[in-house]
């Protein structure tokens, strides 16, 4: 349905009234005004590959000059409101033909909708961030590092800064879902859904409504469980609070330091002064931080009824209870953050969305008053730190379970990242995993997919792919790690190793799956330049499959922050290999011919069968994996190598074999 117009309530003159549509102007005043105001033409939108290469295009259709000279696709992204200056409004016989001009326009749109919808990719940076308009960005305190400091977080974030302006930023904020059971169509597997397409024989899965019943009564289970702790007795002897809180700095801290060992000894302090009867922020911090220190050092049995620390998170949820109405309380948001990462922790993920978004929509209420012109510069700090820990654990879930967006990525430019005086690799590692999750989540959005549709970009592919290893290149020596699959003995390296892998896998999915539906013999519809392109990419998914499976049981050995995170990736991988297992458009990777991958895959996720959530997604494995005609025995198999790297790296020299540390310098 075409918009109407805004015209001017003051009647027109009858010069105006009597000008005809295609006659001369006319000499009144108030018509040569509009005439003399009226924009120029100008071209408003460029077409894809040009906005991202940053060049002047012609907006030639169907094809510019540029990509009619190269032979590639030429597509155009739907014009905006902004792309336009506001103008005065030109004279009402004009405005009918435009209007009627629009309306035969998207008419022939609407027929066509579902066509341009599968051709067209959606163009936008994962280094851009999406900014609130109605928000005016606001300058970040001056920082209080020292210049080595400054220089190592520079080079961190120096990708995220320097390659804004390579790939364009859309205007709108897409909030559907990401790949729903209804919208789904060509998506990648996961431990909730799979919808196979024609080309892939395999069955299709849908387990989403199995996974929320097994959430939804877990929650209230746990929920039984902590009323009964309650009126049990904990212990909170100066010895065990000692012990649990060097759990909670050295298991959690080093993670996420959303702020230091000082507030932590303080508010412990206070708690113990207080004989931790009441009802204040520091109380429900202390019992917070004493059941993450409980649940980050256990080792025992996963399978266990009772959750460790859970005395502890009892008594602290009852407080946030009655904190939820101090929204603009920096510790009741710290408390929300520690009452996720909990749930987190202990691989409980609808429980874990549910405490982090109201953690975000706290902080974008923060962010959308005036109450951070009125903090200190620590309070200031602080709020920055529990903002940049929730969008981090937002991002992870957005990226496994598929939720709506929340919205806190429109104030990723408003808040300024954590700053820091001390040396210390957790503050490294933490923005470093701040920007590598900006990278994964939203590059399922510019090549992975778009209302259920898998988007096949190759151009943009190879500039994100280049933009992920300048970040590589950037990290400093104390968060680092090999490409290959060398053991780092660091669970913070081998995550940030993990989520690094899964970068390429996720950017060559799509290439993946367009060399299965239609070869790369002569009667593809591709030329042989997008063909090299596609075959290099589909190999690196496929080959950072199996490079991923192997690093990732130093995640899946015992619970970890990165747990989570790798159980569902490690799923998305295991059945990725399977369904390309000896494919014949992919006979090219020779890890499509070997089965020891698979193998080691489904050893790597039975410790975890536990919960309901990979005991179902292992079943499901073991049916693909018969029709493909492998078995679930556990009979000796091949160790995977440590050398498996994934090609393109090594001959762009980014890993040196000789070195295992990183690459070449």
């Amino acid at each position: 349905m075409v918009t109407k117009r805004k015209h001017d309530d003051s009647p027109p003159s009858d010069a105006s009234r009597a000008a005809p549509v295609n006659g001369t102007t006319s000499t009144s005043p108030q018509t040569a005004r509009v005439v003399e105001n009226y924009p120029r033409k100008r071209i408003a939108i460029a077409c894809n590959v040009c906005r991202f290469r940053k060049t002047r295009c012609d907006a030639q259709k169907p094809s510019c000059s540029f990509c009619t000279d190269l032979g590639i696709e030429c597509t155009y992204r739907k014009p905006t409101i902004g792309d336009r200056g506001k103008t005065v409004d030109p004279p009402s016989e004009a405005l009918e033909n435009m209007e009627r001009r629009l309306s035969e326009v998207e008419s022939r749109l609407e027929a066509t909708e579902h066509r341009v919808q599968v051709q067209n990719a959606v163009v936008v940076s994962p280094n851009a961030s999406h900014r609130s308009k109605m928000l005016p960005p606001q300058e970040s305190p001056p920082s209080r590092r020292s210049s080595v400091n400054r220089l190592a977080v520079d080079c961190i974030t120096s990708v995220n800064s320097a390659s804004n302006g390579s790939v364009e930023t859309p205007v709108t904020y897409d909030l559907a879902y990401r790949q729903t059971a209804t919208e789904s169509q060509t998506a990648r597997p996961s431990l909730l859904t799979f919808r196979a397409p024609p080309y892939i024989c395999v069955e299709s899965w849908d387990f989403t409504r199995e996974f929320y019943d097994d959430e939804i009564l877990a929650g209230e289970h746990l929920s039984d469980q902590l009323v009964t702790l309650l009126d049990q007795p904990v212990d909170l002897s100066r010895r065990t609070t000692r012990r649990l809180q060097q759990s909670f700095v050295e298991n959690f801290l080093r993670w996420t330091p959303i702020f230091d060992q000082q507030t932590c000894v303080s508010a412990v302090e206070s708690a113990t002064t207080h004989s931790f009867v009441g009802f204040s922020p520091s109380t429900c911090l202390t019992f917070f931080l004493l059941a993450m220190g409980a649940i980050t050092e256990d080792k025992g049995n996963h399978a266990k009824n009772t959750l460790p620390g859970l005395d502890y998170f009892a008594r602290g949820c009852q407080i946030l209870e009655r904190l939820s109405l101090r929204t603009g309380n920096l510790m009741t948001l710290q408390c929300r953050v520690l009452q996720a990462s909990y749930f987190k922790f202990a691989i409980r993920p609808m429980q874990t969305w549910n405490s982090i978004t109201q953690a975000a929509r706290d902080c974008m209420h923060i962010c959308s008053s005036r109450m951070r012109d009125h903090m200190s510069p620590a309070e200031q700090e602080a709020f920055n730190r529990a903002f940049w820990a929730t969008s981090t654990i937002v991002h992870e879930l957005q990226a496994t379970m598929k939720m709506f967006p929340v919205g806190i990525r429109q104030f990723h430019d408003m808040v300024p990242l954590p700053q820091f005086e001390e040396e210390d690799s957790g503050f490294y590692y933490f923005l470093a995993q701040i920007s590598l999750r900006k990278f994964l989540t939203q590059s399922l959005e510019v090549v992975g997919y778009n209302s259920g549709r898998v988007i096949h970009a190759p151009v943009v592919t190879r500039e994100l792919r280049k933009q992920v290893r300048e970040w590589y290149d950037h990290l400093p020596a104390v968060v680092r790690f090999p490409l290959d699959a060398t053991p780092v003995f660091d669970s913070r390296k081998s995550f940030l190793r993990g989520q690094y892998i899964a970068l390429f896998v996720v950017l060559g999915w799509p290439s993946v799956l367009k060399i299965m539906e239609h070869g790369t013999d002569k009667g593809a519809p591709f030329d042989q330049t997008v063909i090299a392109v596609m075959k290099e990419q589909a190999a690196g998914c496929i080959r950072g499959c199996c490079l991923f499976l192997s690093v990732a049981d130093e995640q899946l050995m015992d619970r970890t922050m990165g747990t989570h995170f790798s159980m569902w990736a490690a799923f998305a991988m295991f059945a990725t290999l399977i369904i390309t297992f000896n494919c014949p458009a992919l006979s090219f990777v020779e890890e499509t011919k070997e089965e020891y991958h698979i193998r080691n895959a489904y050893e790597l996720l039975r410790p975890w069968d536990h919960h309901p959530l990979i005991r179902r997604g292992l079943d499901q494995a073991r049916i693909l994996m018969q029709q493909i005609g492998l078995s679930d025995g556990t009979a000796n198999y091949p160790v995977t190598p440590s050398n498996i790297v994934i090609p393109e790296l090594a001959q762009l020299g980014w890993y040196s074999p000789q070195s295992q540390n990183g690459p070449k310098t």
